[in-house]
C-alpha cells in the first residue's frame, strides 16, 4: 500500500467498529484517530470550497479541517504550519495530507479511519480515494438492533432497528463485491472477540505488514485517549480484553417474538453471514410487530414535541 491507500473500517453502529478500530491503530505502522465523520460531508459540498489553484482556497480549506472537533480531539494536534500547501490541491489531497502528517508524528507509515456513518457512502469514499481499502465488520444483527434501541440516537423499537441492519449490511456487501478483492475484507465481531490473534492476523496478511502483539495485548492501554470522556456509557468494556459473553446475546434476552420477526426480515442476510437463524416463527409474532410500532411511534412523536 501507498500512502494514498487509507484503511475504512466500515459497520453498523454498535458492531464493534471502536474496538477494531483501537486494535489496528495499536499496530506500529498504521495510526488511525477515532471517527472523523466529516469525509462524506466536505466530498458533497466541495463546489463551495473556491479555486484550489488559489493559496487561500487551500489554506481556508486546512484550517477549517484542523477545526473539526474530531480532529481537534486528536492524541497529537496538527499544526497549520505543519502543511504543506502545495499537496493540497483537491479536497482529498489535502485529507490525505493532513493524515499523513498526523500518521508521521506517530512513525506511522498509512493513516485510516473508523466512522459508522460512512457505511452508506462507500461509494464517496472510493471516489475520493481509490486505492483505499476497506474492512467490514459484521455483528448479528440481533445483537445489533438490542444495542441500538438502548441510546438515545438509534429507533426504539426492535423491528425497524433489525431492518435497518439488514439494509445497510446487505447494501454494503453488494457494493464492496464490486471492487478488486484485494481492496476489501469481511470479519465477524464475533470471531474478532473469541479468536482474536487470528483474526489480526488475517487483517494483516490482508494489509501486507507483519502482525504485531500489541494489536491484542496493549490496545486497552490507550482507551481514554482514543475515545475521550465517550468511555463512560458508550465505550465503558474498551478497557478490558474482549469478552465472550458479548456475543450472541440475543439468545438470552430476544423474545421468541422478536427472533421470529429478526428472522422474517433478515433471516437470508443472516444465513448468508453463517449466524444461527434463531426461532423462525412465533404465534405472537404479529402483537410483537404491533408493540413495536407502537413504541416507534411514541418515540417519534415525543422526539418532535422536544424539537
Amino acid at each position: 500500500m501507498n500512502r494514498n491507500s487509507p484503511i475504512f473500517i466500515i459497520g453498523v453502529d454498535r458492531s464493534g467498529t471502536t474496538l477494531l478500530n483501537m486494535m489496528i491503530d495499536a499496530h506500529s505502522k498504521i495510526a488511525m484517530p477515532y471517527e472523523s465523520k466529516f469525509f462524506t460531508r466536505y466530498y458533497l459540498n466541495r463546489k463551495s470550497f473556491g479555486d484550489f489553484s488559489e493559496v487561500e482556497t487551500r489554506r481556508s480549506l486546512v484550517r477549517n479541517i484542523l477545526n473539526e472537533p474530531s480532529v481537534r480531539d486528536w492524541d497529537i494536534q496538527v499544526k497549520e504550519e505543519d502543511i504543506d500547501l502545495s499537496s493540497c490541491d483537491t479536497l482529498e489531497n489535502t485529507i490525505n495530507t493532513i493524515y499523513s502528517v498526523y500518521a508521521d508524528s506517530k512513525g506511522a507509515l498509512w493513516w485510516g479511519d473508523k466512522t459508522p456513518a460512512y457505511i452508506d457512502n462507500l461509494h464517496i469514499l472510493n471516489t475520493m480515494f481509490p486505492e483505499c481499502r476497506f474492512i467490514h465488520l459484521v455483528r448479528d444483527g440481533r445483537d445489533v438492533a438490542n444495542s441500538i434501541i438502548q441510546r438515545w440516537w438509534g429507533p426504539d423499537d426492535f423491528t425497524t432497528a433489525i431492518r435497518s441492519w439488514d439494509q445497510r449490511v446487505s447494501c454494503a456487501r453488494k457494493m464492496l463485491a464490486m471492487l478488486p478483492a484485494y481492496r476489501y475484507m469481511e470479519i465477524r465481531f464475533e470471531d474478532l472477540v473469541t479468536k482474536p490473534a487470528f483474526e489480526l492476523q488475517r487483517i494483516c496478511k490482508f494489509l501486507k505488514i507483519d502482525y504485531e502483539n500489541g494489536m491484542l495485548m496493549s490496545y486497552g492501554d490507550r482507551a481514554d485517549t482514543m475515545v475521550g470522556n465517550r468511555i463512560d456509557g458508550i465505550h465503558e468494556n474498551l478497557k478490558s480484553r474482549p469478552l465472550v459473553e458479548h456475543t450472541y446475546k440475543w439468545k438470552k434476552t430476544l423474545s421468541p417474538a422478536n427472533q421470529a420477526i429478526a428472522y422474517e426480515i433478515a433471516g437470508q442476510t443472516l444465513k448468508k453471514m453463517g449466524y444461527d437463524t434463531g426461532i423462525k416463527h412465533c404465534r405472537w409474532k404479529c402483537f410483537a410487530e404491533i408493540l413495536n410500532r407502537v413504541k416507534g411511534s411514541m418515540a417519534w412523536r415525543f422526539r418532535t414535541r422536544q424539537r
